[in-house]
């Protein structure tokens, strides 16, 4: 009996599909992180912790059957590390929805990851953008990310650029090439005009969840540092020819300016000894002016209500370019980095400031300030 018995299991752990991709943690906060990953088998998914809790994938009272899976682990502590594995229930058949037929089960690797604390001493982060789809440029620069003594990633947006939509693309783009990365360092996402383009964009939000207050824009906080994230919209001047006419951008970037007059008055953000801007389309006034001309309106709403709120530094991309803005040339009271197509820029921040270090995929320092 005992024999048939183990026979059985090696048959379903031999029938299970493997992971396709992932785990990746998103969204990190001081109680809770995402832990997402996309099975090869459509079947109902779980985490399970080093202390044995079990928390099942669900929906609205229900164990879904999907293959990209998302748990969400609440009530953690800040400064938590959490030990955890991916681990599902491969669907067979669910032609009778009343009957679904199960078959194999899968259990991923062990991987631990790091909740946030406003509480630590420092925070060190790194930033890339404007990849594009460049897979081979994308997991060179990944590469020389020092796992141990990096926070999270934020991924600044055009990572992906803009088509047809689906999850298995998306996944191969904007996740695949961090490799195992992004199961021990939480990802964070601020959407590029390109991830705004093409059809299903919606799902860019399912591999980059974010639940409060909105998809794309959002505070938070680690160490010494608020962090505010803004969608800077679509830069293209012909923007309704791209979006067939379907962009409502004017009134999802005033939302936006009316949600961060509240936001930058919490609490949570007004006690940061440091606060940081992170948002893909830099604001500021390039001097271009037959272009750009989303860059200038954004400096002219959201800059004075960034210099009112004590932004110590702004952080964007966009323009394929590297620039540094000083204060005060662009009537900003802090420092503008705009960070080129080609580097990873590292920011190290602690009580007493923060510094910048910008490197090439070979690992090189190019710039420090």
């Amino acid at each position: 009996m005992m024999g048939h018995l183990l026979q059985t299991l090696l048959f379903m752990l031999l029938a299970a599909g493997p992971l396709q991709q992932g785990p990746w943690v998103y969204g990190a906060r001081e109680n809770s992180v995402n832990i997402l990953w996309v099975s090869e088998k459509p079947g109902m998914a779980y985490v399970e912790l080093s202390d044995g809790t079990v928390k099942f994938e669900t929906y609205a009272g229900r164990r879904v059957f999907k293959r990209l899976h998302r748990v969400r682990l609440d009530g953690l502590e800040a400064g938590a590390l959490v030990r955890y594995r991916v681990c599902g229930v491969n669907l067979a058949d669910d032609s009778d929805p009343y009957k679904p037929v199960f078959e194999g089960t899968y259990e991923g690797e062990w991987h631990s990851v790091r909740t946030f604390d406003r509480k630590a001493k420092s925070c060190h982060f790194s930033v890339f953008n404007d990849i594009h789809m460049r897979r081979q440029d994308y997991a060179a620069l990944a590469a020389q990310v020092d796992s141990a003594g990096t926070d999270f990633l934020f991924l600044n947006g055009d990572i992906v650029s803009a088509g047809n939509y689906d999850v298995d693309t998306l996944v191969h783009y904007a996740i695949e090439p961090l490799g195992n990365l992004p199961s021990g360092i939480p990802v964070l996402f601020g959407r590029g005009n390109h991830e705004g383009r093409g059809n299903n964009v919606q799902l860019i939000s399912e591999i980059y969840p974010n639940d409060d207050p909105a998809p794309f824009y959002y505070t938070f906080r680690h160490g010494p540092v608020a962090f505010i994230v803004f969608d800077g919209g679509e830069t293209g001047k012909s923007r309704s020819l791209l979006y067939s006419g379907s962009d409502v951008y004017e009134d999802y970037l005033n939302e936006q300016l009316e949600w961060a007059a509240k936001a930058v008055r919490e609490p949570a953000f007004r006690s940061a000894p440091l606060k940081i801007c992170l948002l893909h389309v830099p604001m500021i006034d390039h001097p271009d002016k037959q272009d750009y001309l989303l860059q200038r309106w954004l400096n002219v709403h959201f800059v004075p209500l960034l210099n009112k709120a004590g932004i110590d530094l702004m952080i964007g991309a966009d323009l394929h370019e590297f620039m540094y803005c000083e204060p005060g040339t662009m009537e900003n009271r802090f420092p503008i980095i705009v960070n080129d197509d080609a580097h990873r820029l590292d920011v190290r921040c602690d009580r007493k400031g923060l510094s910048l270090q910008m490197y090439n995929p070979e690992g090189k320092l190019l710039f420090e300030h």
